[in-house]
């Protein structure tokens, strides 16, 4: 059992990992060729702005690794739920596979609660910070 749960985890891991690399090729003419001294500076600008870098400062990048830190939590519990109704399932009237199913059932909602209570605190949080952060679509003010 422990062996395929091993594997399996493996495997959604790996999943996880592989999943969001997609390709983002461009045209030729979405870059000046390099001409003038210095445009090589200006197209490494460029790049970054067109790859979402241009604009990164310490609150985005902290807000993004939080947010990114919570969903892969919350996978992972989720996954621990979904491993617990298949023990569960397969444990053909075994009473005390039932009862750890049960158990791991019981303490990955607690865990998936935690996660959404986090992120509700954090989101809140971030939110009401005079900066942005989380995806919030009011501009960042300053003072009052």
């Amino acid at each position: 059992m422990k062996s395929s749960l091993s594997k399996f985890l493996f495997l959604a891991l790996t999943t996880l990992l592989f999943l969001n690399f997609t390709s983002l090729a461009q045209a030729d003419d979405a870059l000046p060729p390099t001409t003038a001294k210095g445009s090589m500076q200006n197209q490494a600008e460029k790049m970054n702005k067109m790859a979402g870098f241009g604009d990164a400062s310490v609150d985005n990048i902290a807000a993004a690794v939080i947010e990114t830190a919570l969903s892969l939590l919350g996978i992972i519990f989720l996954v621990i739920i979904i491993f617990a109704g298949y023990r569960w399932m397969t444990a053909s009237g075994n009473e005390e596979e039932v009862k750890k199913a049960q158990e791991a059932i019981k303490r990955g909602i607690i865990g998936l609660l935690i996660v959404i209570l986090a992120y509700a605190v954090t989101s809140f949080v971030f939110n009401a910070l005079p900066f942005e952060g989380f995806n919030s679509s009011k501009p960042a003010t300053s003072g009052s």
